[in-house]
């Protein structure tokens, strides 16, 4: 099993272009915003993706993730012990 990075796979294309969420925000199921899809990761075995990887590296797989109106809803079940820094105030 090799994993690489969709945009490094030149003959790899989705399914559906619509579920490529490279660079929309993720957020948990209380739409606290936990980063930015950086990545998605494919089992060129497989043939599918099988994981997203945020702007601060944590990687999810998409089992546990829902794709809804422009942005990643991570599942709270993969959160359980995960430590998320809520957004800092601009204010």
């Amino acid at each position: 099993m090799a994993i690489q990075q969709l945009s490094k796979l030149d003959d790899y294309k989705l399914s559906h272009i619509d579920q490529d969420c490279r660079g929309w925000q993720c957020v948990n199921a209380s739409g606290i915003e936990i980063g930015k899809v950086e990545a998605m990761l494919v089992d060129d075995e497989l043939e599918r993706v099988t994981a997203v990887v945020l702007d601060s590296g944590m990687q999810i797989p998409v089992g546990d993730i829902t794709l809804l109106d422009g942005l990643v809803v991570v599942a709270e079940s993969h959160l359980a012990g995960a430590i998320v820094t809520p957004p800092r105030s601009m204010g």
